[in-house]
């Protein structure tokens, strides 16, 4: 071949000096002719490579190894298997490496561009292959590589040792990878030539992305930091282009635009993307101001969750005052901020203790708003005349008003005679009472449905009032289903369990009652690895 030519016009024998490549034709550049259409198509457009490229096909040809998630396929080009890896990198790819160039016993030609997830184990995996073949006398070259792949090579020991090629047109007709790699290397030094001797070789957007002289295109991979001194990727990369997808050196071009046009390519390309990053840049703004409205929103609400829950445990008694006829404790354990159950102590006209421990359906700020309500509603009624059934009809008929059958209320009331201890109880479809007395537990049944759920008579139907004779040193206990309920789905934590640490429980006071019963919670949830899945409500009394 000839020596360099600066416009980068054809050698002596006729070849582009840079692509090695016999043109089939040469186009005039005279000032009297016109440069074809199709070669100035970019500066009507963005160049190619500046949108995303489309999703890539299977590959062609004979399928060597095939995966759910990945293939190889194997094209002949003369004496070379080109070998196309597509999909995703997988351990059994890997493992296939060593196994698979043996027996495709011919030079071979890696492309990995269509293959994602490459890492450094499969780097390691195919530079092993490849010595492995070295020392079968079998030639392998990598070809077409993307920079992300370029990079996890050069990581590797003795990686950038690798053999490499532009892209499978550089194999040439004849397809010999020991031809292809000495033309590649010549031609990637005629290039760098090209880069010192030659200012229109050396244009690159604001980005530092060169621009082909010859058709006016970015060539994206083509990345130049120092454009005096383009790295070996870079030179690659623009040699695959001008083999690939220049329309100018196909068509048999080397000599560069005019300097005006390559500027007014630039400017444009230039003007577009500094549009492209302010829009991205407004976007971004905007995004950001979006968030941080967010997150004042979000600390606003957490402040105002924090004082709900303020007020809702205020509104709890979580420490009842003394009474005459009973010691009380109470555990009360939201699952959120803020709880859906509620317990409440009042002091009842007629020498008379009342209790209630009820549960709404649903957890979170809904659940709790609808708590207040229930809980208003009862400290109302429970004041007025009337029986405990009675109350609670009135009860069902403000709460049925309000939730619309969207939600309801379960719930158990007690009211205890001071004087002669005798307690009279209902249920509103909720956990049954617990009494202990001596060494055993009574349940306290009686039948009754959710407030919320029927209106007026037939809510008064199904509910039913109970009557018991207490005793000093009787144990009561109240609860909420989030303690029978707790644990896995298939093996909740249970009546039965509930029973058996009620009756072990230390009768000394009922604060140790409630200690027991919640440490034996607590220890199955951390048995069963399972988190609390409602709120925990207990109120234990000890008849005095």
């Amino acid at each position: 071949m000839g020596g360099i030519i600066p416009d980068g016009g054809p050698d002596r024998e006729g070849k582009d000096c840079w692509t090695g490549l016999r043109p089939p034709r040469r186009i005039s550049v005279h000032a009297r002719d016109r440069v074809p259409e199709e070669v100035c198509a970019p500066m009507t457009s963005l160049p190619a490579g500046f949108e995303a490229p489309p999703p890539v096909p299977p590959p062609a040809g004979k399928i060597l190894f095939q995966a759910e998630d990945g293939t190889v396929a194997q094209v002949l080009h003369g004496p070379t298997a080109v070998l196309t890896f597509a999909g995703t990198c997988s351990p059994a790819m890997r493992d296939w490496l060593s196994k698979g160039l043996r027996e495709v016993r011919r030079p071979a030609a890696i492309k990995v561009r269509s293959l994602f997830g490459i890492d450094a184990l499969f780097i390691r995996g195919l530079l092993e292959a490849a010595r492995e073949a070295a020392r079968r006398k079998q030639p392998v070259v990598l070809v077409d590589l993307p920079l992300r792949v370029v990079d996890l090579l050069h990581q590797q020991p003795a990686g950038d040792r690798f053999p490499v090629l532009s892209c499978e047109s550089a194999l040439g007709e004849s397809g010999s990878i020991p031809e292809a790699l000495e033309a590649e290397q010549r031609m990637l030094r005629d290039i760098a030539t090209r880069f010192e001797i030659n200012p229109l070789w050396r244009r690159a957007d604001q980005e530092g992305v060169w621009l082909c002289p010859l058709c006016g295109e970015l060539v994206e991979e083509a990345r130049l930091p120092d454009v005096m001194r383009p790295s070996p990727p870079a030179l690659r990369a623009i040699r695959r282009h001008q083999l690939d997808r220049c329309a100018a050196a196909r068509a048999g071009r080397s000599t560069p635009m005019p300097a005006s046009m390559l500027d007014a390519f630039l400017a444009e390309i230039n003007r577009k993307k500094a549009t492209v990053v302010a829009e991205r840049t407004k976007k971004l703004t905007q995004e950001v101001r979006g968030l941080q409205g967010r997150v004042e929103a979000m600390e606003h609400l957490e402040k105002n969750v924090l004082e709900a829950q303020r007020r809702q445990l205020h509104l709890v008694p979580i420490e009842p005052d003394p009474d005459p006829i009973a010691d009380i404790a109470v555990v009360y354990r939201p699952l959120a901020s803020v709880s859906g159950d509620f317990l409440d102590v009042y002091d009842l006209p007629g020498n008379r203790l009342g209790v209630v421990v009820a549960d709404v359906s649903g957890h979170g700020v809904e659940a709790a708003i609808i708590m207040g309500m229930a809980k208003m509603a009862m400290r109302i009624r429970a004041q007025g005349m009337g029986t405990p059934k009675e109350l609670m009809a009135y009860v069902n008929d403000d709460l049925f008003n309000e939730l619309r059958r969207t939600a309801f209320v379960t719930g158990v009331f007690v009211v205890i005679d001071r004087a002669t201890r005798k307690m009279v109880y209902v249920r509103a479809g909720h956990c049954p009472l617990l009494l202990r007395r001596g060494g055993e537990i009574t349940e306290l049944k009686v039948g009754g449905i959710p407030f919320g759920v029927a209106p007026g008579a037939p809510f008064v139907a199904s509910n039913e009032e109970g009557t018991a004779d207490l005793k000093p040193g009787d144990l009561l206990l109240l609860y909420s289903d989030g303690v029978i309920e707790a644990g896995p789905a298939t093996a909740q934590f249970g009546m039965t369990r509930l029973r058996k640490v009620f009756l072990a429980a230390p009768p000394a006071s009922p604060a140790a009652v409630v200690k027991a019963v919640v440490s034996a919670l607590d220890d199955y949830l951390e048995k069963t690895k399972t988190p609390p899945g409602d709120d925990t409500t207990l109120v234990c009394l000890k008849i005095k």
